[in-house]
């Protein structure tokens, strides 16, 4: 496969445990739906989502899972949210929050949370064609290339060939739109640089052409723009699984 992005990235060692230091301190890392760039993206993604209609979702990189914690009460139509993450304190965080609410049934019927032991994305055991919605928001930004290309091929395998959807959300570059973002940018890719763990290992990025690379129908790609820090730019997508013959 192409490569379009020959910056370096955490280990998978590396980002267990950077995450893991983040649930245990209560860090905005992994609960992204919430931050200052997470919430616009996210009201945009759930605006391509329709999860109205959608049995079984695939949560990739689901951290707190805020975006499950969201959505699950707003939509009864939806059976399974699976969530699945590398960092068993993002798991364990999620489960002891979740199932502690007032509406705890909710979660605990419908939620499944799975911890990818190796960080491996072929370590996901789902049957083909069984999912409606696959999911990531703020996890491929920080996935080695190789991981990306793995993680849109798992998405493929798991998706309802027809009406499946992906859905993907992530930071990337704000030089051209604000004042604000501009140097929010320059100082995140400083920071990505000299110390990368300070940043969870995300780098701005633009996903459309590995999407591309793997022939994927792009449905709608957005930017939006943040409403609190930090002030970084997300770029928010929809696709359909590639049409094999």
């Amino acid at each position: 496969m192409k490569s379009y992005d020959n910056r370096g990235t955490l280990s998978r060692s590396d980002i267990k445990s950077v995450y893991g230091r983040f649930a245990k301190v209560g860090h905005a890392g992994g609960k992204d739906a919430s931050s200052g760039y997470g919430g616009p993206a996210v009201k945009a993604l759930l605006s391509m989502a329709s999860f109205s209609t959608a049995r079984n979702v695939l949560d990739y990189g689901c951290g707190q899972c805020k975006l499950a914690e969201l959505v699950l009460p707003a939509c009864p139509n939806i059976q399974t949210w699976r969530g699945v993450d590398q960092s068993d304190a993002m798991i364990e965080s999620s489960r002891d929050r979740l199932c502690s609410k007032e509406d705890e049934s909710i979660f605990k019927e419908r939620l499944k949370l799975d911890l990818l032991v190796n960080g491996e994305p072929d370590e996901v055991n789902v049957e083909v064609g069984t999912v409606d919605r696959f999911v990531s928001t703020y996890c491929l930004d920080l996935l080695s290339e190789q991981d990306i290309y793995s993680v849109l091929d798992l998405a493929e395998r798991c998706l309802e060939p027809k009406e499946g959807l992906l859905l993907l959300a992530g930071i990337t570059w704000g030089y051209q739109d604000s004042i604000k973002t501009f140097l929010m940018t320059m100082i995140w890719e400083i920071l990505y640089i000299f110390s990368r763990k300070t940043v969870g290992g995300c780098r701005p990025q633009n996903l459309t052409p590995y999407l591309i690379e793997k022939g994927w129908e792009i449905i709608q790609c957005i930017r939006t723009r943040p409403d609190g820090y930090p002030w970084m730019m997300s770029e928010v997508i929809a696709a359909r699984p590639p049409r094999r013959l």
